[in-house]
Formats: C-alpha cells, sequence, structure tokens
C-alpha cells in the first residue's frame, strides 16, 4: 500500500530587492512535504536577507517540519539574515511552545505583535 503525499503549495507573496521575503505555506508540513518547501524557499536563503513565512495556512507540523524551519533559521542566521514566522494557527504556536521554539524563532500574531 503506497503512502499517500501530502498537500503543501508555497505561495510568495512579497519579494523585495533589499532581501526580504514574504511566503504563505499551505498545507501539513511533515516528512513527506518538507523536500518540497526546502526547493521552494532555496532561492530565499541564498539570497540571504529576512525571510517571513506565514504559517496561518498550515494545517499540520511534525517534526520533520519544525527541523526544517530550524534549518532555515541556522542558513539565514549564519549570513546575517533572519526567519520570521507570521500567524502560525493554534496547533503550530502550541508545538512552538511545548518544544522551546518559540524562543528561538521570533513568532508574529495576526495585527504585527510578537507572541510570547
Amino acid at each position: 500500500m503506497a503512502t499517500p503525499r501530502t498537500q503543501l503549495l508555497v505561495e510568495e507573496l512579497a519579494s523585495e530587492s533589499n532581501g526580504c521575503a514574504m511566503l504563505r505555506i499551505h498545507g501539513e508540513l511533515d516528512i513527506s512535504s518538507a523536500d518540497q518547501l526546502r526547493r521552494a524557499v532555496a532561492p530565499h536563503l541564498a539570497a540571504g536577507g529576512r525571510l517571513v513565512l506565514d504559517l496561518s495556512q498550515v494545517t499540520f507540523c511534525d517534526s520533520t517540519g519544525l527541523a526544517v524551519l530550524v534549518g532555515f533559521h541556522k542558513r539565514l542566521a549564519a549570513v546575517g539574515g533572519g526567519l520570521e514566522l507570521y500567524a502560525p494557527v493554534q496547533r503550530v504556536q502550541h508545538l512552538l511552545m511545548i518544544t522551546g521554539l518559540n524562543r528561538v524563532f521570533t513568532v508574529r500574531a495576526v495585527g504585527g505583535t510578537e507572541t510570547p
């Protein structure tokens, strides 16, 4: 029996010449979609700068998804850039809190306020 592939869509919302980009992630961020996300984000990592990932449409995230986000954070920090997670849904926000990653990433709620 074949394992069904989870659906993931990466939508570019904004990309500025100063290296700042905003991408919206739709769907499940897990082991079967992690490589797809890496490929979609790779050009933005190569540019350095600031990357904002809108997680308002992420329906599921597992440990592989978290590891991908940590990898993005490390690559951007190494070149003086930064990663911001915007509007994560409640279940993803909870996952960030219980893993302590809410203290590693800049996490912003809708309206621009930073979450603890």
